[in-house]
């Protein structure tokens, strides 16, 4: 039944229409002043009000805008009783419609049904564009949750994300995130809006569990749950009042949370008012949101857990092959220096016979202790403790060195060594003593696999990036190729070692590299070798951050060379940061890279460089004992900091701003801009640590300006 109030003077004449409309079928009601108006509007919530302008007991603009405005009555219509032909705009204000008076019955019910129907569409419209308005926002909080879901693969944080969006889009009063990853690690998170009492929390507890339960009816549990093994986390967002067990009457909508293979747990939300058909949507769907990148983010658990492991067996493969090494060299020396005091006749005379058996053991235990020392050699490489001492060098020093140490085995086969090294070589950067193990093992190779009278030519020269061809080396070019080769950028250095021997066949080519491999042929099978002098090479020219390569055909002899960058600003940090990230992975410790550029606006007027100051030690932004390296060009400086984790960092940068701040007057005209990347937070490789940092200076834009 619809409502209208009617306000007019006691003393007018206007109970004919309240009777007339409640004849009609109206539920009226009748005040006589303002006070009396605004009291039946609050409690009756009318659909029309009929006000009489001549009433004296109230301001007719002053009521029709509080009747808008309250929210009882905010859609209400109100139509004026006026006795003016045509009412001034001033009386009109507010109102939606008005009557003449003195008016016929007909024309009184007539406006008022009229004003209904308006009322009426206007609720549907209100309706529709509510719906609407939380429908469109409804899709933005979706579209937002699957946008911050697409980010991490912490599954705390995407339950944490799930939650968020699940309030925002619907509002609950309570959410229950029942977390289970095994019977003993069973989590309760529960985000209410008001604090809840104990036995609400027990009741709470049991609610999840049996709603758990509910979902296997028919089939096996994945975990059995007890009310005492699961763990209550609670998320409460105001301290007004306290929840208690009429909660559980609250409208709930239930789902649980599962990946295309595993059940992860259950959700449940509640609240006061009704959950609608649109609101059950949306809940299902932030739910079915989380499956995905959880299911990325449970393989990615599983993969870190595996490879930690694989860390793990690596390490202790690579300890026992140390200690088996080591408990081997000592009986080995002494075995070597026996058999040399026996070969020199200190031990008394030996005849023919005994000198050939005693210099086929002393061979022997030469061999042995190759293999010795490349098995600790891999060991180490392997597991990340390899040490490199990188330094200028020209590349003649440890040709040269290489070539003396090998003279006399090639003499032996009569092998003719000839060298072409190109006038005024560029600088390197790098570990003289494992380039000389890398140029040895190429060299004893060509020696090995040259017949007698063969010549072994050793060249090096520079070249560009770009005529680097490694394609022939590789099996298939399209994949491999692109991975090693696209890294190469800039000027080397390339040393090749060409023999005249035995060469290799083109399917065996591949694998030369790959451990404990021999190619199989008859003077392969004469010469032996365990097959770990190559990898070895490889494994050390790539930690120089080149290249090697090998061109081979049968009977035409074997081509090997490799590239080492030239020394350069970049390629010297990258090396360094290298080495660094290997220190701290085998450590599992953190590292920090920090960049700075630094901007003159008046370079006329800039009394000192910030970079030459922290360079040259005047600005000091480094803790004592703390392990960090400095690498300068221009005006551009990375910073590598060993063990120092984000907030370590942040601390360098806030210890920079403060001298800048406190020395403002001697870096007038400066902008400092900079970036940084924590290992392994943020970053893994040497390249991803970089591009952090350059994508944070870029996001942050960290200016600091000291004028």
């Amino acid at each position: 039944m619809s409502k209208i109030l009617i306000i007019y003077n006691k003393e007018d004449n206007n109970q004919d229409s309240a009777d007339l409309l409640k004849d009609v079928g109206y539920d009226v009601t009748v005040a006589f002043s303002q006070e009396e108006a605004f009291k039946a509007a609050n409690e009756l919530s009318p659909d029309i009000a009929l006000v009489d302008t001549s009433c004296t007991e109230i301001n007719i603009s002053n009521i029709c805008k509080k009747l808008k405005l309250h929210s009882k009555t905010n859609d209400i219509q109100i139509i004026l009783l006026t006795s003016q032909d045509s009412p001034s705009e001033e009386v009109l204000v507010g109102a939606d419609g008005y009557i003449t008076k003195p008016f016929r019955d007909n024309i009184l019910i007539a406006t008022v049904n009229a004003h209904l129907r308006i009322k009426k569409l206007l609720d549907i419209l209100y309706t529709n564009n509510s719906e609407l308005a939380k429908s469109l926002y409804q899709l933005n909080v979706l579209y937002n949750t699957s946008s911050q879901l697409a980010g991490t693969l912490d599954k705390t944080k995407l339950v944490s994300i799930m939650n968020i969006g699940l309030e925002k889009s619907l509002n609950f009063s309570i959410c229950l995130a029942l977390i289970i990853n095994n019977p003993e690690d069973a989590t309760l998170i529960v985000n209410s809006l008001y604090p809840i009492s104990g036995r609400l929390e027990q009741a709470l507890k049991l609610r999840a569990i049996i709603g758990y339960k509910s979902l296997f009816e028919n089939a096996k549990l994945p975990f059995e749950l007890s009310i005492d093994n699961v763990k209550v986390e609670k998320n409460i967002k105001s301290e007004e009042k306290t929840y208690d067990l009429p909660v559980l009457e609250f409208d709930s909508l239930f789902s649980p949370i599962s990946t295309s293979d595993q059940f992860f747990g259950t959700v449940e939300i509640l609240r006061e008012s009704e959950f609608s058909g649109e609101d059950s949507t949306c809940f299902q769907t932030v739910v079915k949101q989380v499956s995905l990148p959880l299911e990325s983010a449970i393989l990615y658990e599983e993969i870190k857990k595996t490879n930690i492991k694989l860390e793990k067996l690596e390490k202790l493969k690579s300890e026992f092959i140390s200690i088996v090494s080591h408990e081997l060299r000592t009986p080995l020396t002494s075995i070597k220096n026996s058999l040399d005091i026996m070969l020199t006749g200190k031990t008394g005379e030996i005849t023919a016979t005994q000198d050939n058996f005693l210099s086929i053991a002393k061979r022997n235990v030469d061999r042995l202790s190759g293999i010795i020392n490349d098995l600790l050699d891999l060991s180490k490489i392997e597991a990340g403790k390899m040490e490199y001492r990188f330094k200028p060098l020209n590349i003649l020093e440890p040709i040269q060195f290489v070539i003396s140490t090998f003279e006399s085995l090639a003499e032996k086969k009569s092998i003719k060594l000839s060298l072409n090294i190109a006038d005024e070589l560029p600088q390197m950067y790098g570990d003289i003593n494992r380039i000389e193990q890398v140029l040895s093992n190429l060299l004893s190779n060509a020696i090995k696999f040259t017949p007698e009278s063969g010549e072994i030519k050793i060249s090096a020269k520079k070249v560009k990036a770009d005529s680097i061809d490694t394609s022939l080396f590789y099996k298939d070019p399209s994949t491999i190729n692109l991975k090693h080769q696209n890294r190469l950028k800039g000027d080397y250095v390339k040393i090749s070692i060409e023999d005249s021997g035995i060469g290799i066949n083109e399917i065996d080519i591949p694998k030369v590299f790959d451990k404990f491999q021999q190619i199989e042929s008859s003077l392969s099978r004469e010469v032996g070798g365990t097959g770990l002098g190559l990898p070895i090479a490889k494994q050390l020219i790539e930690a120089h951050r080149g290249e090697i390569w090998l061109e081979s055909e049968p009977q035409k002899g074997s081509t090997f060379s490799f590239v080492l960058p030239v020394m350069m600003h970049h390629s010297t940090f990258l090396l360094e940061l290298d080495n660094e990230l290997q220190y701290s992975k085998y450590n599992h410790s953190n590292l920090a890279l920090i960049l700075l550029e630094e901007h003159f606006i008046d370079s006329a007027q800039a009394i000192s460089s910030i970079i030459k100051d922290i360079a040259a030690g005047k600005i000091n932004i480094i803790r004592k004992g703390d392990k960090c390296k400095f690498f300068t060009q221009d005006n551009n400086m990375q910073i590598i900091i060993s063990n120092t984790d984000k907030v370590g960092a942040n601390n360098v940068i806030k210890r920079l701003k403060k001298y800048l701040q406190d020395n403002t007057s001697q870096y007038l005209n400066h902008n400092l801009n900079l970036g940084i990347s924590i290992y392994p937070e943020e970053a893994i490789t040497s390249e991803e640590l970089i591009e952090q940092a350059e994508k944070s200076v870029c996001k942050l834009s960290n200016h600091n300006k000291t004028n």
